[in-house]
């Protein structure tokens, strides 16, 4: 390949194509969003090796102007997929599209998500992604694994200068 993006462009194409494919003959389902992640870095690194491995002059700057492309192209593509797979938000907007054009389709969408429906997605996924343990007679406990992404949390956090809430 000759052209100063295509490795970028071409990586982003199979990015897509590898991440449908493995949602569709794979899990057949929409995977998590950690399988699609993987996938991605697994393109970067791809990108990168076949930049190199090619017959250009400047294979370090073809690389970092390839994985810029392939990596925003890929951002792209994930922040569409997680907001697809899992923002209630977007639910609740396509039963609205489905119950149009009745006036109280809005209304009707959000009769089927009771306000502790936000929380509890968000419990069930720190449970799932084993970051919390549920012990006797109910209560919620950090895992080691959970402890670790907090003080992660807590970090970026205070150097990205976010605040204790956002």
């Amino acid at each position: 390949m000759t052209a100063p993006l295509a490795y970028g462009t071409v990586g982003v194409v199979l990015f897509v194509s590898l991440a449908q494919a493995h949602a569709l003959l794979v899990m057949r389902r929409p995977p998590p969003v950690p399988h699609v992640l993987a996938i991605w870095l697994l393109g970067a690194v791809s990108v990168a090796a076949g930049v190199l491995a090619s017959d250009v002059a400047h294979p370090a700057v073809f690389s970092v102007t390839n994985l810029s492309v392939y990596l925003f192209g890929g951002e792209v593509y994930l922040f569409v997929y997680a907001a697809s797979v899992g923002s209630l938000s977007v639910r609740i907007m396509a039963e609205t599209l489905k119950r149009e054009p009745a006036p109280d389709a809005l209304q009707r969408a959000i009769a089927h998500h009771p306000s502790s429906t936000f929380f509890d997605i968000r419990l069930q996924s720190l449970l799932a992604n084993g970051l919390l343990t549920q012990g006797v007679g109910g209560r919620y406990q950090a895992t080691t694994k959970g402890r670790r992404w907090a003080r992660y949390g807590v970090f970026s956090k205070r150097v990205l200068g976010v605040g204790v809430g956002g």
